[in-house]
């Protein structure tokens, strides 16, 4: 079975769901009071062009080469969480999973207020990072559900024409 996911995974309370609408991304509810929203660097590329954004997101220079960059991510987050309506850096955590049959790999970026917490690199860490505890014999991925959230939707299929429009 596979497990291969981009996701921006932040708290459930407050999320804006115009703010979702208008970022055309959908919050899918996980477990301790966390939502994730599927994005991947196409997404993030068309944002990035399409907003006219040039910063880049710290990111460990050895992660995946599909590992978003792009510095929107900070931009959708603060709007998805109301951080930018209060003036605030957002908190959130950057995830990619690429599995297949137990073979695999992931990387995870956490940030609190917006910077980067430069020891998290993996899923679990990341969700440490944002206050998870893992819950009996369960580790922080299975606490969540991101078990249960095994692709990403097929909406994001038409970032890959839309970066091609931008000649992204």
């Amino acid at each position: 079975m596979s497990h291969c996911i981009t996701a921006l995974i932040v708290r459930d309370k407050p999320f804006d769901v115009l703010a979702a609408r208008d970022w055309d991304v959908v919050r899918v509810p996980l477990g301790a009071g966390l939502c994730l929203v599927h994005i991947d660097h196409y997404y993030t590329a068309y944002w990035q062009k399409r907003r006219g954004e040039v910063a880049k997101l710290d990111v460990p220079p050895d992660f995946s080469g599909l590992f978003p960059r792009e510095g929107v991510v900070l931009s959708l987050a603060a709007a998805l969480t109301g951080a930018v309506d209060r003036g605030e850096a957002p908190t959130f955590a950057l995830v990619m999973t690429d599995y297949f049959g137990g073979v695999g790999d992931q990387w995870a970026s956490a940030y609190v207020n917006g910077r980067r917490i430069p020891d998290v690199r993996h899923v679990n860490d990341a969700l440490r990072a944002l206050g998870v505890q893992a819950i009996g014999e369960a580790d922080e991925f299975d606490t969540v559900g991101l078990g249960k959230h095994r692709s990403s939707p097929d909406y994001l299929e038409r970032y890959v024409a839309l970066c091609d429009e931008l000649g992204v």
